[in-house]
Formats: structure tokens, C-alpha cells, sequence
């Protein structure tokens, strides 16, 4: 009723009132049935109509009403949380088509991707970064960078496509965000929390020698669980909560040679391989913050929440096209969809400690070259020497 009395409004505009008429060029032409969108439906219409000599006058008022456009922002909020284009049809009772459905979101994910990829990053004071890959498919990998700012404030950074998590794309994505002012507005070293992959450490120290790196915690406590005993597992886990919970580098240093020696007398190659590590296990604990700051700082656990929501929305995709920009489009939507759920980190008004700690003389273990990176060949001989 509100549209049809907007409708008459404007016949009355252009006409005059009823059994008043102006002496206009417009006339009243009767009504007819229309359609409209209306909350998600498409409902059923009269609609006046008017003319003039040359012909039937359009209402701006029904036009705008009886536009898919109409349905835009919900369809929109459908996809993002994970409907496919035909379940969105469905869901709007058919009253809108896939194809539609298609091109508005294509429509929307192309301003998200632009929004994401131009936004400045120098307003940001930024503490850590937090970077990691996604598979979507085979041969097709999302490398993302989160970071942290000195408020506690999480924020997706950008992104980089490949075939895999190699050094070139994490060299791709990190000369992006220099570009883009991550580097320029940089006050301190920088914290890099990651996972175990070669080639992120590998591009971070060419890019940031003076960077700090963490290795994840949880992802060195799951691969190294699975090569012992399972009587061994549980005292395992213990070990490694204690070295989670260690506050500065001492601590962290007593909890990290205890995990070492148990290992060693279960696992003797694990224990090698787990100890050429050891200065990028314990690298957060060398800047001696609070250890209130360990539960974010030690793990990936906040970017990979971050992928576990994503996944969810992009579920319903089965095909990932390489041709077009639809990796980068969804990849931007999905980033910006998850960073509308962030929250702070815990604990984030203890982040002082760690600026200070991040402003400080540079670390000597966090001053190694490439050559130091051990190399897996070499580090599968020794163990096998170990072994015999």
C-alpha cells in the first residue's frame, strides 16, 4: 500500500490531482498488473499508468520497485554465507534467477576485491603478521597475511595466488604489502608467526632480515605427536602445554630441552629435527613479553579461525576457473567477511610489553642468513646416521 500511495503520489505530480487536471502534456491512462521486489519476493501489482501523445510514460516510482536490484543486499548476504546461486533462487521462491543471482554477486565480490586491494595499510601500527595458505583446489593455493596492531585490532592484509605454497608466491605477497605501506610504516621489527614451511621463512628473511619468526607451536606439537608411540602421545602433549605456558626466554628455553630430551629417547630422528628448529620455536619466548600474549602469539590459530569460517562460505563451489579473477574475487570476499567478525586479541592491553620488546636491539638468532635454513636432505641423513 506504502508503494502503490508513492506511485499515485507521483502520477499526481505529473498530472494534477484526480478530477482536477493540470493542463500538462501528462494524462492518466487507467492501471494495469505490474510486479514488484519486495523483502526478497516478488509480489503482485496494480500500477497506474501514464501517457502523453507520444506514448506510455514509465514511473520512476515502479520502476525502481520492480527492479532485481531490489534484492541485491540479500542476495549478497546469502552467498556470503555460504548458499550457492541456486540455492539462493530457491530460497527467493524462484522469483529470481541464477544467472541473476551470478552477476549481482559478481558485481559485489569485484567491489570487495577493489576495496581490499586499495585501502591504505600505513594507518596501521602494526605489531605482527600473521601469514598462511589455503588449498582451495589441486594447484590452487591462497597465500594470506593477517596482521596485528598495537591495539590488538586484527585486520586481513592482502593475498597471493599460486599452484602452491612456494617461495615465489610469499615473495609476491610480501613485495604487495610493501608496496602497500606494511613496510614504510614499519616503527620496530616485525613478528612473524607462520607455520612450518620453508619457503614463507625463506621469503620473510629476504624481505625482513631483522624480522622475528614463530613457528607455530601447534602445528610442530601435530606433526611430531604422529611419529611416536601412542602410549608416548599423552606426555607429549604435556610437554608442549608446558612450553606454551613458559613466560621469557629462560623458561622457554628449560621447557623446550625437556620436550628435547624426552623425544630424544623415543624418537631420536624427531628430536633432531625438532632441535634444528629450536631458535624459531622459542623465538617469542626470547623477547621476554607476558606470557598472557602465548595463546595468540605461538600458534596460527587466529588466521586459521579465519580460513575455518571462509571454508564454510565457499563450500559450495566445485570448480575454481583460473581463466577469470574468480580466485580473487571470492578470495577478497572472504576476507572481508571474516574480518567483519574479528574481535581483539586477549589479553591486548599487554601488546605495550611486546611493542617495547619488537623496538629493541636486534636478537642475534633472529640475524640468520639463508645458508642457516637446515636443509631437509641433509637434516634426513643425519637422522639416519643417528638412527644406525
Amino acid at each position: 500500500m506504502a508503494l502503490y500511495d508513492a506511485m499515485e503520489q507521483e502520477v499526481n505530480l505529473l498530472c494534477g490531482a484526480k478530477y482536477k487536471p493540470s493542463e500538462s502534456e501528462y494524462k492518466r491512462a487507467g492501471s494495469e498488473q505490474g510486479s514488484v521486489y519486495l523483502d526478497g519476493n516478488k509480489e503482485a501489482i496494480k500500477r497506474p499508468r501514464v501517457r502523453t501523445s507520444e506514448g506510455e510514460v514509465p514511473l520512476e516510482t515502479y520502476k525502481a520497485a520492480s527492479s532485481q536490484r531490489n534484492l541485491f543486499n540479500e542476495v549478497v548476504g546469502y552467498m556470503e554465507q555460504g548458499l550457492s546461486q541456486r540455492g539462493v533462487a530457491r530460497v527467493n521462491s524462484k522469483t529470481l534467477s541464477k544467472s541473476a543471482a551470478s552477476r549481482m554477486w559478481y558485481e559485489k565480490s569485484v567491489e570487495q576485491l577493489n576495496e581490499l586491494r586499495t585501502r591504505s595499510l600505513t594507518d596501521y601500527d602494526m605489531l605482527a603478521l600473521m601469514i598462511d595458505g589455503i588449498r582451495l583446489a589441486d594447484g590452487v593455493w591462497v597465500l594470506v597475511a593477517m596482521g596485528i596492531d598495537s591495539a590488538g585490532n586484527k585486520v586481513m592484509l592482502d593475498f597471493e595466488e599460486g599452484s602452491s605454497e612456494n617461495s615465489t608466491v610469499v615473495s609476491g605477497l610480501i613485495n604487495r604489502l610493501k608496496k602497500r605501506g606494511v613496510d614504510s610504516s614499519l616503527k620496530r621489527r616485525l613478528l612473524v608467526v607462520r607455520d612450518g614451511s620453508p619457503a614463507i621463512k625463506k621469503a620473510v628473511l629476504k624481505h625482513w632480515p631483522e624480522t622475528i619468526q614463530q613457528e607455530c607451536l601447534i602445528h610442530m606439537q601435530r606433526h611430531t605427536r604422529d611419529k611416536l608411540r601412542t602410549r608416548d602421545r599423552s606426555e607429549f602433549d604435556s610437554y608442549c602445554s608446558r612450553l606454551r605456558d613458559a613466560q621469557g626466554k629462560d623458561a622457554g628455553e628449560e621447557a623446550f630441552n625437556d620436550l628435547l630430551d624426552f623425544l630424544s629417547e623415543r624418537n631420536a630422528a624427531a628430536a633432531i629435527a625438532l632441535k634444528a628448529r629450536k631458535d624459531d620455536l622459542i623465538a617469542f619466548h626470547s623477547l621476554n613479553v607476558p606470557s598472557t600474549l602465548n595463546v595468540t602469539f605461538l600458534s596460527t590459530n587466529c588466521i586459521e579461525n579465519s580460513f575455518r569460517n571462509w571454508r564454510e562460505a565457499t563450500g559450495n563451489v566445485k570448480r575454481w576457473s583460473l581463466k577469470r579473477d574468480m580466485v580473487s574475487r571470492w578470495s577478497a570476499s572472504g576476507m572481508l567477511w571474516a574480518e567483519s567478525g574479528f574481535n581483539k586479541i586477549r589479553h591486548a592491553k599487554d601488546l605495550g610489553a611486546l611493542a617495547t620488546a619488537l623496538s629493541a636491539s636486534i636478537a642475534p638468532s633472529s640475524l640468520r642468513s639463508e645458508d642457516s635454513i637446515p636443509d631437509d636432505n641433509a637434516m634426513l641423513n643425519t637422522c639416519s646416521t643417528t638412527n644406525k
